[in-house]
């Protein structure tokens, strides 16, 4: 099981539903850190920024690279 979400092509209006099905799935698993493509998109960024501040996470980059946003869990 992967814990990377991809959001390339997804409508932000979508990003809500589909991150808290991810989100449940992995703190009831356990998975101590997820990442989050969001690509270069500010707006996506915000939106997912917006999701995670409903579960009392934040994001930092990925060291690999601006468009991929790691969470801790």
């Amino acid at each position: 099981m992967t814990n990377k979400i991809d959001l390339h092509g997804i409508r932000h209006h979508e990003v809500q539903n589909l991150l808290d099905k991810f989100l449940t799935k992995h703190l009831y698993q356990g998975t101590k850190e997820i990442y989050i493509i969001t690509g270069n998109s500010d707006k996506m960024k915000d939106v997912v920024d917006s999701v995670l501040s409903d579960y009392n996470l934040s994001s930092e980059y990925s060291f690999l690279s601006k468009a991929e946003l790691l969470v801790k869990l």
